[in-house]
């Protein structure tokens, strides 16, 4: 993963990187994306009118610690412990120590490295072993993102409805709970539990943007360079706009959060420009997976014109593309003027690009599953990468390859009660979509396809058992054994022997 001379000189002076992700934020609620959409979105915007956009970009799975798990190893999350659904707020590491992480990657290339905001990919709170009525609150974490390579770390275990409602700098609890928090309905919607006298729902995201204006603030005038990984907690439950972006979005609070949430990008562009760091800084701005049908009250929109999906199937937790087909915007300095990228990329893909960027060497056992983008930032060519797994809320697969995509079950591959998830009688097994000719995913080939299906079964397999989809020595997956959901997949495989 060296760079070539070429490239080496084209960024002999190694950038600072901004990675801004957004949590739950649908691919048509940004204004740039969707001519039709009625949820405005300026800075956003403007990003891609002076960066680069990728129009075929992808969360690695349709659900939030997945993601976060491909971001953080450069890795599909489904290799490692975790086969579906998202870990909790009092869950325990997912990352394995001996994973080397991005942030370990960027520290040993000499990057000073922080992550602020949402990390949901779980941490050992002290004496959780006894219970979480038995956590205890004046002690350290283990595990946590200081453990994994970041010099400095402020947030939250997971997603801001998640107990205990607690901040962490760095290792220790900021504040020991002293109340109850019922918990919250509606677009409000939180779990019960408990909550410590420094933690204000409503000024998690301002907290989060404001610590990160201090940060680039403070390192303006820092030989070193750095890495902000900057996870916020919205446009997520509970939808909580202040009271100056109440209304602005004409709709309802969720068309609000998600104008707050375009400002805080803006103010976050802007404490670069000022901090004098503006040509050697990459900012990144994508989404963790689609927009939650549950609480955004995806009804109204709709009847008002606003689809968070734009024209593609689905929402979170879905394996068709509203689930995980995401915002993705990147610029670097002035470099670019509005260029569109129609390359796929993967979130999974910053880790080999962030290593490409710095020199770093990945190893057969890093980041198996990453591919550098880095051509399309030096306007040298296009990522390597040509196929791509999708992973539903409920561990189903699926492959896309060009412009083919094959999902290995018959609906949604989302939880029962979210529409699509229930099977028809009749209905076939298995699904295959040409993405260029029905980016909808309204036609199902898979019957008049039988011999590609299984091609693309057989890859997948391969990608399976190696434990890797990048060139590679083979390397092992964190669990002995199939899942349940892969039975599809090897089925559809057999057929064809």
């Amino acid at each position: 993963m060296s760079l070539s001379c070429s490239e080496k000189q084209k960024i002999s002076k190694q950038p600072n990187i901004i990675l801004i992700l957004a949590d739950d934020l649908g691919y048509g609620d940004v204004s740039v994306l969707n001519p039709e959409g009625k949820i405005k979105t300026p800075n956003i915007d403007r990003m891609a009118q002076n960066g680069i956009t990728f129009t075929d970009a992808h969360a690695g799975s349709s659900v939030s610690t997945p993601t976060r798990y491909g971001i953080i190893t450069g890795r599909y999350s489904w290799r490692s412990t975790l086969k579906s659904g998202v870990i909790w707020g009092y869950s325990k590491a997912l990352v394995a120590q001996e994973r080397t992480t991005i942030a370990e990657m960027m520290k040993q290339q000499g990057y000073h490295t922080a992550c602020i905001g949402k990390w949901h990919l779980g941490w050992d709170w002290a004496n959780v072993d006894a219970g979480t009525d038995s956590v205890d609150y004046t002690r350290p974490v283990a595990n946590g993102p200081v453990t994994h390579g970041f010099d400095y770390f402020f947030g939250i275990n997971g997603s801001l409805d998640m107990d205990p409602y607690v901040y962490v700098e760095n290792d220790m609890p900021t504040a020991v709970p002293d109340r109850w928090f019922e918990g919250g309905k509606d677009h409000l919607w939180c779990r019960a539990g408990e909550q410590a006298p420094d933690f204000d729902f409503e000024d998690a995201l301002p907290n989060f943007i404001r610590r990160s204006e201090k940060f680039i603030e403070e390192h303006k005038d820092s030989s070193q360079p750095f890495f902000l990984y900057l996870p916020l907690s919205s446009p997520h439950t509970p939808i909580l706009p202040t009271d100056e972006f109440k209304g602005v979005s004409g709709l309802n609070p969720y068309g609000d959060f998600v104008v707050m949430t375009d400002h805080m990008v803006g103010r976050i562009i802007k404490a670069v420009k000022e901090s004098g760091q503006w040509d050697n800084t990459i900012i990144i701005f994508t989404s963790d997976n689609g927009c939650s049908p549950g609480f955004v009250d995806w009804e109204f929109l709709m009847s008002h014109g606003h689809n968070p999906s734009y024209i593609y199937r689905g929402a979170k937790r879905d394996i068709w593309e509203g689930g995980h087909r995401i915002p993705f915007f990147v610029t670097w300095g002035d470099r670019y003027k509005g260029k569109k990228e129609e390359s796929i990329v993967c979130l999974t893909d910053f880790f080999a690009t962030f290593a490409q960027i710095t020199g770093y060497k990945i190893a057969d056992s890093e980041a198996e599953d990453s591919y550098s983008f880095l051509p399309v930032l030096t306007g040298k060519g296009r990522s390597k990468r040509t196929d791509i797994v999708h992973l539903s809320s409920e561990g189903f697969l699926s492959l896309r390859e060009g412009d083919w995509k094959m999902i290995f079950c018959a609906g949604s591959g989302g939880p029962a009660g979210q529409a699509g998830s229930k099977v028809k009688a009749g209905q076939p097994e298995y699904q295959l979509y040409n993405m260029k000719n029905d980016p909808a995913e309204e036609h199902n080939l898979y019957e008049a396809n039988h011999e590609m299906a299984q091609r693309m079964a057989a890859k997948m397999v391969k990608y399976i058992e190696e434990g890797r989809s990048t060139p590679g020595k083979p390397q092992s997956d964190d669990t002995e054994g199939r899942w349940k959901q892969l039975d599809p997949v090897y089925k559809l495989l057999k057929v064809s022997q």
